[in-house]
């Protein structure tokens, strides 16, 4: 739902896209933060704080245009709020997800260590075998704080979660930036010293931990962008396989480290009969490719370099350099006549 509109956009809009922004750690439509108030007793002293771009989101109703009031309680797993009375969302706990049933718009939280524990492992298996959780990839399911596993926080307050003692956090588990009160100067100065991945986890674990962790996994990003692409999938196949979670097309990319491809690039996903399709996760428009076609591209975004990807298709083609070498001319100037640079993407995030 990330959008580049403005505070005109139509109020339904604007509520759920806030609420997401506070959520996921994205910005969206907000110009500024979203501030998200466990209690009321803060509306006033939030709401001077608050510049004429933000959004607070509290209980109750309120007459100030930058309010969204709220129904109900979001704390706890298994609590449902009503945000203007028409946006139901029911939090719960990552730990929970395997076995949860999703009927509704469902916030899904990490909520302590072992929960950030049990995501990360849940992305190795995928990596390694392919299977995905299912209920992570229901279009009803947000994943809370989703951006610190993408790319570092970003140094301006995009969000803040308002405890029902006062405080200040990046998100519910985030890190401290001051309490109900403070001047907002401050609390922006602690926000923009206090950036990178693990400071939104930064009350359950130590960030460094966190940043450790992440730093173990170069092609996280990727992961949480292939759980985008399934969710959104209606393919002929109701689950398609994805290149580089549990295996690829070429195996030399089975042992090395060259499938650390850019979240943003194209994923290569099995279709129906031989073929193949590539799936650009920008625009969603998607090229059918026969298996060598798709092995070219494979090797192109894998690699960022039209050598190194020649001499890789050769190995497993059986073929000459040099046969190998124009297949992946003709591969990347047809997705290059449609707007994509396949090398462009090769080798990020090792």
């Amino acid at each position: 739902m990330q959008g580049t509109g403005t505070m005109a956009s139509r109020p339904s809009h604007r509520t759920a896209t806030a609420f997401e922004q506070y959520v996921s750690g994205r910005r969206g439509i907000v110009e500024g933060a979203v501030f998200f108030l466990e209690s009321g007793d803060h509306i006033e002293e939030v709401l001077r704080a608050a510049e004429p771009g933000d959004i607070v989101i509290a209980p109750g109703r309120h007459a100030d245009p930058r309010t969204i009031g709220y129904d109900g309680s979001f704390r706890e797993p298994g609590d449902e709020i009503t945000l203007d009375g028409r946006h139901a969302f029911e939090l719960q706990d990552y730990l929970a997800a395997p076995f949860l049933s999703i009927v509704g718009l469902t916030i899904v939280r990490q909520g302590s260590a072992s929960g950030l524990a049990a995501f990360l492992s849940d992305a190795d298996t995928a990596r390694e075998s392919g299977f995905f959780v299912d209920q992570l990839l229901s279009g009803l399911v947000l994943l809370d704080s989703r951006t610190s596993f993408v790319h570092a926080d970003e140094a301006d307050l995009v969000r803040v979660h308002v405890t029902a003692s006062g405080e200040y956090r990046d998100g519910p588990d985030g890190l401290l930036l001051g309490s109900v009160g403070d001047e907002r100067a401050d609390v922006e100065a602690t926000a923009a010293e206090g950036t990178g991945r693990g400071r939104a986890f930064a009350r359950i674990v130590d960030p460094r931990v966190l940043e450790a962790d992440l730093d173990d996994r170069p092609w996280l990003a990727r992961y949480v962008a292939a759980l985008d692409l399934l969710r959104q999938w209606d393919g002929a196949l109701t689950r398609p396989a994805i290149s580089g979670f549990g295996g690829h097309l070429v195996r030399a990319l089975d042992e090395g480290t060259a499938a650390a491809v850019a979240s943003e690039a194209p994923f290569l996903v099995t279709g129906d009969g031989e073929d193949f399709i590539l799936v650009d996760p920008v625009s969603l428009r998607r090229f059918r490719l026969g298996v060598d076609a798709a092995r070219a591209a494979e090797c192109l975004m894998a690699t960022g370099d039209e050598a190194a990807a020649s001499v890789m298709l050769a190995t497993e083609l059986g073929r000459h350099t040099g046969e190998a070498a124009e297949v992946l001319r003709g591969v990347r100037g047809r997705f290059a006549q449609a707007g994509l640079d396949l090398v462009s993407h090769g080798r990020r995030g090792e």
